[in-house]
């Protein structure tokens, strides 16, 4: 095999698949690390953890065709470090050693038994597919995964729930606490409906691959048991979160007492003052006090006192005073974009937020009761 790429194309490639390549520990013994595959005229790369697989295409010349598996914890970082533009990797096939190439900087570096890889296999449909572009999958993603649980003990509330029906796109995600609605209306409507839920890290890591540059166009395969996503050079394998999402349609309220619009800046800034002194750091408690021309903010500390804040508002229905996690608050207050924002709100019952004049994405958030 012998190569020659241009470091910023093989860098852009081997970026892609870095955090799965590296996802396990980098040892030799490992079956971790990427395969390089320069057959048919195409460079690829790829990496495959069992729980997603990423395969890309990077520009290159091919003077000897070959693949090689490399497991090396040093190489991504050394090739990004090289102070050429272009970069040279030659293998013989009786050689274990890849040499890399690139200006005055020479690298042997090990390779593994290709048999010992699984390789990414490409599905080209499932039962349902369907069309977006990047930049709307990446908006749907960002602005739900956060809400997500960490418990492992209920698995299903570590994933992000994708849930497609004719025109509709919704994603949402909930730890229980809190939930995190965006939905966006396609013009081209799907046949067969998909529901399923897709482990929030390997989300993230879709999100952090997909351009945003320009909206590049995005299709997506649902398959029994994974979702394929595919752009531009990458093709992307995920697993998915086996068992039935609880229907969050329910818990989105939708009858209030009281209706506030607020200055989000505002608003926001208020709650990270009034966090600072709170009684016990795990539930970080704050009272609201909402009445016909502004919220009042409140926390305390048994041994280092009381703070209070006001932000001014516009309120329709009756004064309503209620408590909340300020850390739920301020994580969906940092994906409303809007100056303004919208807060719903019912005697102990969950509120609901969102952009004053955007209703495709929500958030919801349960109180808490002072103890």
């Amino acid at each position: 095999m012998k190569l020659t790429l241009t470091k910023e194309d093989l860098n852009k490639g081997l970026q892609t698949i870095a955090k799965i390549a590296q996802s396990k520990t980098n040892n030799l013994q490992s079956s971790n690390g990427f395969l390089l595959k320069a057959l048919h005229n195409v460079i690829e790369i790829q990496a495959n953890d069992y729980e997603m697989g990423i395969k890309t295409i990077v520009p290159g010349i091919i003077e000897e065709p070959g693949e090689t598996f490399i497991a090396n914890p040093y190489l991504i970082e050394l090739i990004h470090k090289l102070p050429s533009d272009s970069v040279q990797l030659c293998k013989k096939d009786t050689d274990t050693k890849l040499l890399i190439i690139g200006g005055s900087v020479k690298f042997e570096c090990a390779t593994m038994n290709i048999s010992d890889f699984n390789e990414v296999e490409i599905v080209e449909s499932g039962y349902a597919q369907f069309t977006t572009n990047s930049i709307i999958l990446k908006d749907l993603i960002d602005h739900t995964s956060f809400a997500c649980s960490t418990n492992t003990e209920r698995p299903i509330f570590m994933g992000t729930h994708l849930d497609v029906e004719k025109n509709r796109i919704n994603m949402v995600a909930t730890d229980t606490h809190r939930l995190a609605l965006k939905t966006y209306m396609s013009e081209t409507p799907i046949t067969t409906p998909i529901k399923v839920t897709i482990p929030s890290r390997l989300l993230m890591e879709i999100s952090r691959n997909l351009p945003i540059d320009i909206p590049e166009p995005v299709t997506i395969t649902a398959v029994r048991n994974y979702l394929a996503i595919r752009f531009s050079n990458v093709y992307i394998k995920t697993r998915l979160i086996e068992g039935e999402y609880p229907k969050y349609e329910r818990v989105i309220p939708k009858d209030f007492q009281c209706t506030v619009t607020t200055d989000r800046a505002a608003f926001t800034s208020a709650v990270e003052r009034v966090s600072l002194v709170v009684q016990n750091p795990q539930y970080n408690l704050i009272k609201f006090s909402f009445s016909q021309n502004q919220i009042k903010l409140m926390s305390r500390h048994p041994d280092y006192g009381v703070v209070e804040d006001l932000v001014a508002c516009d309120m329709t229905g009756e004064d309503l005073t209620i408590s909340f996690n300020s850390k739920y608050i301020l994580d969906l207050l940092k994906h409303c974009h809007e100056e303004k924002i919208i807060i719903n709100l019912r005697t102990q019952s969950p509120v609901l937020i969102k952009d004053k004049d955007d209703s495709s994405c929500v958030f919801v958030v349960t109180p808490m009761r002072e103890k």
